[in-house]
């Protein structure tokens, strides 16, 4: 683009002294440009926000791969433990067990998912740590079944906030776990049922699992649901969490059949299949914004058609080519664009900062078990919004610009 292009089109952005109103119309323009960038910037960084926050919260209760059996337990658990470890991915395993049970309390009976696990080794299994609201993964000093007559059973259970308070217990009170019929090692009947002592009640933040979630130990749940050495399946983790797909594929073609590794995104689907389909929405309906934006920018530069006729006639009839015309005028668009789009891409940026830095805008726990809202700024998104925002406005210079481009200079000075 020649330099007297660029020089002619920011002296008609800025307008004459008579120019009135008109002059205001490019600085209007603008404003509307930045208003949609900025607010699709963060209404994407708010999604982002909770995406990354429901996967902690899942990642907090489950490993990033599962791997399991298709034909029920995993009785050589330690020999598949050992060639899983050998992966570079894999940075830790831990067997688990996965059962269905009620839980009485003297208040209440709830139906529960127990899981077994190593709780030592809960931590290494996740960089996300559960809160608890009393208690944790601790043992009681005392051996399991030789609490005094009339004290709570020693062997340890840990349970969700939300459980807890429907069964009304806390940390120290005793819990009954009934083995329920049907499942396919059902417990014999001498431990069909037993008594535990609440050792902790967690909060995942997901009212799924607070509200149905029990850990025992391993060695415990082999035992109650009567499994022997048996488990469920391996929880595994790995160094860098990008690593998933490539070591699904490693391991599935390590092991082969009888066993399948399930991902951490396919535990939850629907929760990460409606955030995706939610920002998909937010992006197409905020976009709209710039595009009413868009027309701001197709009537200003209009307006500033009618109102330099004759300039673009003598820039005519002085050699000026129709291409150069039109490039005035998709100049002036373009600037226009530009600047709104970098204005509302800093604002967005600051403005997520600050509600990430600051709780200013403040949940309900409750409701939405966060305390404020949470922000993830992701410099694709902003890159996808400005380009966005760009091509929108280079789109809405076209038809001003070959309107200017097509003017018949002999007719306009004839009659100005």
């Amino acid at each position: 683009m020649a330099s007297y292009e660029l020089r002619v089109g920011l002296q008609y952005l800025k307008g004459g002294k008579d120019s009135g109103f008109l002059s205001v119309m490019p600085w209007i323009t603008v404003g509307g440009i930045l208003v949609g960038v900025m607010a699709l910037v963060l209404a994407l960084s708010f999604a982002s926000g909770f995406e990354s926050v429901l996967r902690d919260k899942i990642i907090g209760v489950n490993a990033h791969l599962l791997l399991l059996r298709f034909d029920g337990e995993m009785d050589d658990w330690q020999e598949v433990r050992k060639k899983v470890h050998e992966l570079p991915e894999v940075a830790t395993t831990m067997p688990f067990s996965y059962h269905k049970a009620l839980l009485r309390s003297e208040a209440d009976v709830r139906g529960i998912v127990v899981r077994g696990v190593w709780p030592e080794s809960l931590p290494e299994m996740s960089d996300w740590q559960l809160d608890f609201s009393c208690g944790g993964f601790s043992f009681p000093a005392e051996e399991a079944g030789s609490g005094t007559e009339g004290a709570p059973p020693a062997t340890p259970i840990w349970i969700g906030n939300v459980l807890a308070e429907t069964l009304e217990v806390s940390c120290g009170d005793s819990v009954r776990l009934v083995a329920m019929a049907g499942q396919e090692n059902e417990a014999p009947a001498a431990t069909a049922l037993r008594d535990y002592r609440v050792e902790g009640v967690f909060e995942v933040g997901m009212y799924e699992y607070d509200a149905s979630l029990a850990f025992l130990s391993l060695e415990e749940a082999q035992g109650f649901f009567g499994m022997g050495e048996n488990v469920t399946g391996l929880e595994i983790r790995l160094g860098d969490i990008r690593e998933t797909d490539r070591a699904e594929r490693e391991i599935q073609e390590l092991l082969g059949y009888p066993f399948w590794v399930k991902k951490w995104s396919e535990i939850n689907p629907n929760f990460f299949s409606a955030l995706k389909l939610q920002k998909i929405v937010m992006y197409l309906v905020l976009v709209l914004i710039i595009l009413v934006a868009g027309f701001n920018i197709i009537s200003t530069l209009i307006m500033n058609v009618l109102e330099k006729r004759r300039e673009v006639a003598i820039l005519k009839a002085m050699g000026a080519t129709q291409r150069s015309i039109g490039r005035i005028f998709l100049c002036q668009g373009l600037l226009l664009g530009l600047i709104g789009t970098l204005l509302g891409l800093v604002l967005g940026y600051v403005l997520c900062r600050v509600v990430g830095s600051y709780p200013l805008i403040r949940l309900d726990p409750d409701i939405y078990y966060l305390s404020h809202l949470p922000v993830e700024v992701r410099s694709i998104e902003f890159i996808l919004v400005g380009l966005s925002a760009l091509v929108l406005s280079v789109l809405a210079t076209v038809y001003p610009a070959r309107q200017a481009a097509k003017l018949d200079p002999a007719e306009v000075l004839r009659y100005e």
